[in-house]
């Protein structure tokens, strides 16, 4: 009887009921006080200092299509978060799912205020929409405002008044680097700069996470290296990030975590050094010559096989895979020591985040 009730009280707890209105049901059906603290306690898992949004069990159905099947994963203060996925993963439905714009079919997200308290997103939706500002794939601002009426604009729609509207908006200009073009109207603006107003508009509320879906995904490489470099100001004041980006090599640099959405859960979470080690311990060593020729040297490395894993050519270059580096390198500084010239490049990585990638999807 005790794990039937057990099992009721968490899909309960699924369902999005908060852990406040099912104390209050069970004390009003006469319950024992001592009784319902420890059968709650079995049906919501305790959040964590320094958790800041919890998503717990979180389902969700298009029709017959199941996007997301009981996803649960934790965001912790002050991160930047990363979510990574082939197309069609379902990343951007988690994303709104988070902000509220969705509701589960299953499970909650649990949002901890800054005092401390915890709201799910589901029952509270305006209150969260003081604590999450989101930046979508397609703009929020209005092309024919300008910079500042646009940033006015939405903060009114908060209420934000004058004195405090002026300097909000004041400030949010200075920080995505608009002074110069704050009258300049929204779509003689340009890629980079438009990308920056809509992290001013979604900065508005000043809210504890900022949530972006896909930013950089018309960027070029120099206006994607400045969008992160704004992001990370953002952060350093003490903005959670969390976004969801097709540009791995990117969210490797700049997420203090990720998660790798796959087969409508989460198939890997952890730092980039600890998903690199889910794929391989090994280092690899990257070497390319000027005549791309590399039978001789593989028939040096296969004498001392022992220090190496694998090798491939890839693109002209000779890749070799090892626990040590250390071993390898004087081989091959020994073979091409009288071959000056030879050598147009030499360098030792560890696996990149988007080999990965390949492996948790191939698995």
């Amino acid at each position: 009887m005790d794990d039937a009730l057990e099992e009721h009280l968490h899909i309960t707890a699924e369902k999005g009921v908060s852990r406040e209105e099912l104390q209050k049901l069970l004390l009003k059906a006469g319950w024992p006080p001592e009784q319902v603290s420890a059968y709650i306690q079995k049906a919501y898992k305790a959040i964590e200092k320094g958790v800041i949004i919890r998503v717990a069990g979180v389902s969700k159905h298009f029709g017959e299509n199941t996007v997301l099947d009981a996803v649960d994963f934790d965001i912790n203060r002050g991160e930047i978060f990363g979510i990574i996925g082939m197309s069609g993963a379902g990343k951007t439905t988690l994303l709104n799912l988070i902000v509220g714009f969705l509701r589960p079919d299953q499970g909650d997200i649990m949002l901890v205020l800054p005092d401390g308290t915890i709201r799910s997103v589901i029952k509270n939706p305006e209150l969260i929409k003081q604590q999450i500002g989101f930046s979508t794939q397609t703009p929020s601002f209005y092309e024919k405002l300008t910079v500042r009426e646009n940033l006015e604009h939405f903060a009114r729609l908060y209420h934000l008044t004058e004195p405090d509207l002026s300097r909000r908006c004041t400030a949010l200009i200075e920080l995505v680097g608009l002074r110069d073009a704050k009258e300049v109207s929204a779509s003689h603006l340009s890629g980079g700069m438009q990308k920056r107003l809509d992290i001013a508009c979604a900065l508005i509320p000043d809210p504890s996470i900022l949530i972006l879906d896909e930013p950089t995904a018309d960027l070029d490489p120099i206006l994607r290296k400045q969008f992160w470099d704004l992001i990370r100001q953002v952060n350093a004041k003490g903005t959670t990030i969390m976004l969801a980006s097709h540009f791995l090599a990117e969210i490797e640099l700049l997420c203090s975590r990720i998660a790798i959405l796959q087969n409508k859960r989460i198939a890997e979470l952890g730092t980039a050094q600890e998903l690199r080690n889910i794929y391989s311990k090994d280092y690899e060593i990257y070497l390319e010559t000027t005549t791309q020729e590399y039978d001789k040297l593989l028939k040096e490395l296969e004498k001392r096989k022992k220090f190496f894993t694998k090798t491939t050519i890839d693109a002209g270059e000779l890749v070799i895979e090892t626990p040590t580096p250390e071993s390898i390198l004087p081989i091959i500084s020994a073979y091409f020591e009288r071959q000056i010239g030879m050598i147009q490049s030499l360098h030792v990585a560890r696996p990149t985040l988007g080999k990965v990638f390949e492996a948790v999807v191939k698995r």
